[in-house]
């Protein structure tokens, strides 16, 4: 059983994460059918790259999710204000 602090994190994980997938899913397409369309790469050549730029998308996108999540840790503590949800 969760806790309702972790599953709120869990939704806001999972909320992220899904946009993060269908953004980076639109972005990925759109290269494949420029790399098909204009160039004569070989497909796993292709393939490979978008891998790649996912792969580094990806890190981009946890880095700048912990430093969202490190700054909203710290303004609440600088406020005094305490979390509405937790029991303490």
């Amino acid at each position: 059983m969760l806790l309702p602090k972790e599953s709120r994190d869990l939704r806001k994980s999972y909320k992220r994460l899904g946009i993060f997938i269908l953004i980076v899913f639109i972005l990925d397409v759109f290269i494949c059918f420029l790399f098909f369309k204009y160039t004569n790469m070989h497909p796993v050549l292709n393939g490979f790259i978008i891998i790649c730029i996912t792969a580094i998308l990806y890190l981009l996108f946890l880095a700048i999710c912990a430093k969202i999540d490190k700054k909203k840790k710290e303004k609440l503590e600088k406020s005094g204000k305490k979390d509405p949800f937790t029991k303490n």
